[in-house]
């Protein structure tokens, strides 16, 4: 199974610490996953507490990082080591992982694993990317309609490809989307 893999292409969060957090979700999230945040409540606890967002709070959330420790799950063990290929790894349900909160402007590459299954054919440049209730991939809203008020959303500048390494040799092409936040 490929899951999504985020390339930080400009994003502020790089350079302001306040934009970034430290979580952990009770589902596995993929690189690019949304996500919606709530804060911790133990005195001195920086983890907050990562979700799929909800009808009613599509707006004001957070991405995921890919993870940084690559770990594959397999029988409730934890192996390393085991692909070159980032799209082998997710951040994995109960292990704290990092994620940000994008800024109007800020520009991310994402593959199609990000986006859900139904729309990701169906995405062209002009279109929007943006939450959905109960999923933290990215739903596809139609140039013509606009972004729906109140979500995070992002708008697709091109549709092409990134390259991976094959678990052989040579390289895979990824179908991926630039796209630029236009609501936080």
């Amino acid at each position: 199974m490929a899951y999504g893999v985020l390339i930080e292409s400009m994003i502020q969060a790089k350079n302001i610490d306040a934009l970034n957090r430290s979580v952990k979700a009770q589902i596995d999230v993929a690189g690019g996953g949304l996500l919606a945040l709530t804060a911790p409540t133990t005195q001195g606890d920086d983890v907050w507490t990562a979700a799929a967002p909800a009808t009613g709070n599509l707006g004001g959330l957070w991405i995921a990082y890919n993870p940084e420790v690559k770990y594959i799950s397999v029988n409730g063990k934890k192996f390393a080591g085991l692909s070159a290929d980032a799209r082998d790894y997710t951040n994995l349900a109960g292990e704290v992982f990092d994620a940000f909160k994008p800024q109007i402007g800020d520009e991310i590459v994402i593959t199609a694993e990000c986006v859900a299954s139904a729309d990701v054919d169906d995405v062209v440049a002009g279109d929007f990317l943006e939450a959905v209730n109960g999923e933290t991939t990215f739903a596809r809203v139609a140039a013509g309609t606009g972004a729906t008020a109140g979500s995070t959303a992002f708008k697709v500048e091109w549709v092409g490809s990134v390259d991976f390494p094959k678990a052989n040799i040579g390289i895979d092409k990824v179908k991926a989307f630039k796209a630029v936040c236009v609501q936080e």
